[in-house]
């Protein structure tokens, strides 16, 4: 009756079972006029729930009314709030006055742009739902790397920081130092591109080796243009630097290129540039 297909129902079933023993007129009625008074509509309603249905099983009073005014407040209008929900509806079962709001205010008070925090508010919900001395714990953190609080780059060195266990973070550093790079060389990998520390491992050697097997790169080549290691081996470096080494060899090459730039380029322009000429 509200919407739900046969396929919003299974996925709903199989991800929350309990919803089938749950009372419909004091559990599942509720929340949908929670969102409808808001209001959504029966669509949206849908778009919602199937994100992470086990908002319905949260207190529609107390948690799902209170979390939504809190979201509406922030980004100003139900479309945003419905394009943030469903990337991630599971944070409506967090106190959003606790976390997003607080979270929000502390990133303000450090300079970040209200801009800025909204538009990563669409990107990375779940960032915001931390609790907010983490947060503070994370900027200090940042900060002692030598991070300039002004960078644009600021915010996505305390997500990244954030998203990472310590653990996590001292093998992504001793995997570092096992390259070659000093403990300057890894804060300044950190300062440049902060998602690399969110690569795997197994993604970091593998671009490394790659890079040092050809000879024409050392590790201060890597350490200045860390945003080579979010790239694919298979799909991005090895093909194209086998494309530029046929093109060296033949002297089709008219000027050097810059392996960066080279890398940036859609599949479509980088033929056009250097393979059907």
């Amino acid at each position: 009756e509200s919407g739900f297909s046969k396929t919003h129902l299974e996925d709903v079933v199989k991800r929350v079972p309990r919803i089938l023993i749950a009372n419909p007129d004091i559990v599942l009625k509720p929340k949908f006029k929670v969102f409808q008074d808001s209001g959504f509509s029966d669509s949206d309603i849908v778009d919602i729930v199937s994100s992470d249905p086990w908002i319905l099983l949260r207190s529609a009073d107390n948690q799902l009314g209170p979390a939504l005014l809190v979201l509406k407040n922030i980004l100003g209008s139900n479309a945003s709030v419905l394009k943030v929900l469903k990337l991630s509806g599971g944070v409506l079962k967090y106190d959003l006055e606790k976390t997003l709001m607080s979270n929000v205010e502390v990133l303000q008070s450090y300079g970040i742009k209200s801009s800025q925090i909204i538009k990563y508010i669409f990107h990375f919900p779940r960032f915001f739902v931390h609790k907010p001395e983490s947060i503070v714990d994370v900027i200090k953190r940042v900060d002692e790397m030598g991070f300039d609080m002004k960078s644009k780059r600021f915010l996505s060195a305390i997500r990244i920081m954030t998203s990472l266990t310590v653990d996590t973070w001292e093998r992504k550093v001793k995997l570092f130092k096992s390259l070659g790079l000093s403990e300057d060389d890894i804060s300044a990998v950190f300062r440049r591109v902060p998602q690399v520390f969110a690569v795997s491992e197994n993604k970091i050697k593998e671009v490394a080796e790659l890079l040092l097997s050809t000879g024409k790169f050392d590790i201060s080549f890597i350490v200045n243009r860390p945003e080579l290691l979010i790239y694919s081996v298979e799909h991005r470096l090895k093909p194209r630097l086998r494309v530029m080494e046929i093109l060296e060899k033949k002297k089709l090459l008219g000027k050097k290129h810059n392996l960066i730039t080279i890398c940036k380029y859609s599949k479509q322009k980088f033929a056009e540039l250097y393979v059907i000429p």
